[in-house]
């Protein structure tokens, strides 16, 4: 072999050694960063005690359940106070806050229902601000809230199968 061969092959190894180590930290560091955006994005979705006291300002003026008024308002002072969000993934049963939030916040809007509203179509997104309490009165009394249990009720309750599986989607989303 050749001086220039010789020199090839060093360059080569050298040049897989660096990739073989620099691959993986690369990778951990893009991990790191999806990690934190999904964090982000996540925390973004959660209600925030203005969301709370805008729905709660809105039921009022629609003459809701006082005692679903108290609730929630005790929910934003926990959210006020940092005791309102956990890390673990919530129970999706049939008195959890937030189920019973999404639900109104489909009966009444503001900006938690806009948090649904974002993440569906503009068809949807439509559907959604004329139709909220029939689809409030169809996913209210769903045993186990899943994406797929939530858009057959809607379905049964004569929403389209395409708008009822992206609102689905949505509320799942700002659920979990």
């Amino acid at each position: 072999m050749n001086r220039l061969s010789i020199r090839i092959a060093a360059a080569s190894a050298v040049t897989a050694v660096a990739l073989g180590v620099a691959a993986p930290a690369a990778t951990a560091a893009e991990a790191r960063r999806a990690d934190a955006a999904a964090e982000q994005a996540a925390d973004t979705l959660r209600p925030t005690a203005a969301d709370v006291r805008d729905l709660v300002s809105r039921m009022r003026a629609h003459g809701a359940n006082p005692a679903e008024i108290a609730e929630f308002e005790q929910y934003a002072a926990q959210l006020e106070d940092g005791s309102g969000h956990h890390r673990a993934k919530r129970a999706l049963g049939m008195g959890t806050i937030v189920r019973k939030l999404i639900v109104a916040g489909l009966r009444h809007g503001g900006s938690w229902a806009g948090k649904i509203v974002g993440k569906v179509s503009k068809k949807s997104g439509r559907f959604i601000a004329r139709n909220g309490n029939k689809i409030a009165d169809a996913i209210e009394d769903v045993e186990g809230w899943s994406e797929t249990a939530l858009a057959v009720a809607m379905v049964k309750a004569g929403i389209p199968t395409d708008v009822a599986y992206d609102i689905a989607r949505a509320i799942m989303m700002v659920a979990v």
